[in-house]
């Protein structure tokens, strides 16, 4: 955020919308320029574009002299960049490329790649908690900035010293006030809320002169800032030629990705705070209020007569016959899974699955009944077995496998993503010589007790296993 900081990205992003703009010229050569360049700024008749400008680091207030275009000094090191080549090859042939220079929000992709840094965005946090939705639930991953904790090593601070460093800046997310640190390094590793509003804005616009489409950027507030603060920094973005920032008051969301153990802790206590006069001995509170309220009956009842369909599907367990029933308001009220004979395991797997899937759409509930076999779909789908059936997309990899394949199909039909397809057979109500010449390729029996394939099938008056050889004889 500093005019250093500011000067140094613009150094670099010059650099790279230059070569950006001398590649599309080559290409021009080869390939023509882009087929709209008649009336716009790359017109070879009426050339309007002008080489891009670094924005000064101007440290006055907003005001309309902030726009100002003046050079930076050039103290960098970098190399020279020749504009007027590139505004004399426009004049010539034009250009490839409408737009040279796009910036992606990467944040998340470089959290990941192990960059701590984000471009124009400072690194949010030298220590935060960030949230991760895990199938519904929030987890809670904490992280310590690796560069952070070799900078404590280089200045010879024991393992003891640097912890303690490390579970202060945990809380507080800055190394700023920090006495032990010396200044160099306090200077280095700079957080967003150790930048005010305005060199947020700058650090955009420094970087934003060399990038054709907007650039992704927030501007971090603390949580004392005022409406009239956010305007400024709206209008001093507006006025430096930014394209779009959006603004994130600290704690002003409930949910959030990142956020530092001090706002966790403040959030948590004023939660606390909230629910304690309610719990308090001194507030009557009635019995109705304190009684959790349960229907008499968790299981909707079963209506007389119900209409459904059953499908059916090969799974490594045999072929499973899976019948959904409708309640009168076109849900999902029931499943019945038929696999193998009656009396196997196998068979006794099935029932008990359609038993419960069954329990979960009778359920009172207010979600729907297809919001909630949808949720069934996720958990099936996908698990694996020590075998399975089929290539690619028709893979089934278990009988809970193809169990969850069914129903998503049958949600996808209720949704009209699918048509409703009759199976093809040879027409005399078998399989067709492919699907058999599959399925002699492996024994489908019941579940073995020893090694729990589908492998046990009865030989010659004897329980025997085809996966592993056991044998009940």
């Amino acid at each position: 955020g500093s005019p250093q900081g500011q000067e140094f990205g613009a150094k670099v992003m010059e650099f790279v919308r230059y070569h950006a703009m001398k590649t599309s010229d080559e290409l021009t050569e080869e390939r023509g320029p882009f087929p709209a360049i008649e009336g716009s700024i790359y017109d070879m008749d009426n050339v309007t574009w002008t080489p891009p400008q670094s924005l000064a680091p101007l440290a006055s207030p907003i005001s309309k002299e902030a726009s100002g275009v003046i050079p930076f000094e050039d103290r960098w090191g970098r190399p020279a960049v020749q504009w007027d080549a590139i505004v004399g090859g426009i004049r010539k042939h034009g250009i490839r490329n409408a737009a040279q220079t796009t910036v992606a929000p990467t944040g998340t992709i470089a959290t990941v790649a192990g960059c701590e840094g984000y471009g124009c965005e400072p690194v949010f946090a030298l220590a935060y908690i960030r949230h991760v939705n895990d199938n519904g639930k929030d987890l809670k991953l904490t992280y310590a900035s690796p560069r952070f904790d070799e900078a404590l090593k280089k200045l010879g601070l024991g393992e003891e010293k640097r912890q303690e460093i490390v579970e202060q800046v945990m809380r507080a997310g800055t190394c700023q006030n920090i006495k032990d640190i010396p200044q160099s390094v306090r200077d280095t590793f700079v957080v967003s809320a150790d930048i005010t509003a305005e060199e947020h804005v700058r650090m955009q616009a420094a970087l934003q002169a060399f990038v054709d489409n907007s650039l992704s950027k927030t501007v971090n507030f603390p949580e004392t800032a005022t409406a009239e603060e956010v305007a400024k920094a709206y209008m001093l973005a507006w006025e430096l030629g930014c394209k779009g920032i959006t603004v994130y008051v600290t704690g002003s969301r409930e949910k959030v990705v990142l956020e530092t153990k001090a706002t966790a802790e403040k959030k948590d206590a004023s939660s606390a705070a909230s629910i304690a006069p309610a719990l308090s001995a001194n507030t009557p509170v009635s019995k109705p209020e304190l009684a959790p309220t349960f229907a008499a009956d968790p299981k909707k009842p079963r209506p007389r007569v119900l209409t459904g369909k059953t499908y059916n599907v090969e799974t490594p367990a045999g072929k499973a016959f899976i019948t959904i029933n409708e309640n009168g308001g076109e849900q999902p009220f029931e499943a019945f899974i038929n696999t193998a004979k009656a009396g196997s395991e196998t068979a006794a797997v099935s029932e008990a699955i359609g038993r419960l899937i069954s329990y979960i759409l009778r359920m009172v509930s207010p979600t729907k009944q297809t919001d909630r076999l949808r949720e069934v779909v996720r958990q099936l789908g996908g698990i694996g077995g020590g075998r399975s059936l089929g290539m690619g997309p028709n893979r089934v990899r278990s009988l809970p496998d193809g169990i969850g394949q069914v129903l998503d199909m049958y949600l996808r039909e209720k949704a009209g993503a699918l048509p409703v397809i009759e199976e093809k057979t040879n027409g005399g109500g078998h399989q067709t010589i492919e699907e058999e010449a599959i399925l002699h390729k492996m024994k489908i029996g019941d579940l073995c007790p020893e090694c729990g394939e589908a492998a046990v099938v009865n030989e010659e008056g004897c329980r025997k296993c085809y996966a592993c050889g056991f044998s009940e004889c």
